[in-house]
């Protein structure tokens, strides 16, 4: 049986034309005349799509795709997430005030310094760096991943809320570094590729005086910095218009100099805590010897 829907009163007048309708066509109330109309008059031709990745492959090359690849995947905060988390967890369990497992901390604050390191084995870019002015360099470089990435972690665990690990790096790290911590993470982008490359370029500002006013960099060295810096901004602009666009880009773009500025500072100030430096020169060594023993053994497969 065949069942018809009467139309209601109030809305039987054609959308279009505003005569007594009796069809919906294409989900809209129209009259016979203007249903025909409309049917007969219709374009199927299909709408162009705008295939951003296509588009994007005018800004960024192969060669660029996959230096962004590999800039993501060159720091992997996993397992120092995967320790705050610990940490969290502990906290909310226990409501305590003070660290419950002062170990626990230890090892996420290792794993900070430990984690930079890695990301620095990793980049090989360091690696073209002559070895003569690359363990001052390193120092610039080690400071910089250290902070801004331990910035980020804390920002995407959520750590920094809890009042028992704050706590815990007053006693370490001082009441003014914390401050400045949390003033860096106001700038941190949700974005966490864009923090990555952010970190990337970090590692390759020049700022070596902050450690010592008599480090001078020879003119190959700078000149080789820069173009690396140049290159990884080149990819973190492109990588911006590709996602956001003109706007958003600028926007954010502006935002990254505003958080490196930012850890910079922060950077420079923590020289005056012992525990750090110390830690960060035993982090530096163990980087440098790490490219000594590449370094020789790309001469000894070469000599062979």
């Amino acid at each position: 049986m065949l069942v018809v829907k009467k139309l209601n009163t109030d809305l039987s007048e054609c959308q279009i034309c505003g005569v007594p309708a009796s069809h919906v066509h294409f989900g809209v109330l129209s009259c016979a005349s203007c249903k025909i109309f409309f049917k007969r008059n219709a374009e199927f031709e299909q709408l162009t799509t705008w295939n951003l990745l296509q588009s994007d492959k005018s800004l960024l090359n192969s060669n660029q795709w996959t230096l962004l690849s590999n800039l993501i995947h060159s720091y992997d905060a996993s397992k120092l997430l995967a320790i705050a988390q610990r940490l969290m967890n502990e906290n909310n369990i226990l409501q305590s005030v003070e660290m419950s497992n002062p170990i626990l901390m230890e090892e996420f604050v290792k794993g900070a310094y430990e984690t930079s390191g890695t990301y620095l084995r990793s980049n090989r870019d360091l690696l073209i760096l002559s070895s003569e002015n690359r363990s001052e360099f390193l120092r610039g470089a080690a400071e910089h991943v250290h902070c801004l990435s331990s910035i980020f972690v804390l920002n995407q665990s959520q750590l920094y809320i809890h009042q028992p690990f704050l706590n815990a790096c007053r006693r370490l790290y001082g009441e003014q570094s914390v401050g400045m911590a949390h003033h860096v993470m106001k700038h941190i982008d949700p974005d966490v590729v864009l923090v990555k490359l952010a970190l990337s370029l970090f590692a390759f500002s020049f700022s070596v005086l902050i450690f010592s006013p008599y480090v001078t960099m020879k003119q190959n060295n700078s000149s080789l910095i820069f173009h690396i810096q140049n290159t990884y901004a080149e990819v973190t602009w492109k990588y911006l218009i590709y996602k956001y666009g003109y706007y958003q880009a600028i926007i954010r773009f502006t935002n990254i100099i505003q958080c490196l500025l930012a850890a910079t500072d922060t950077v420079s100030r923590s020289q005056n805590i012992e525990i750090h430096t110390n830690t960060m020169e035993s982090l530096v060594e163990q980087t440098e010897i790490s490219f000594i023993l590449e370094d020789t053994e790309s001469i000894d497969s070469n000599s062979t």
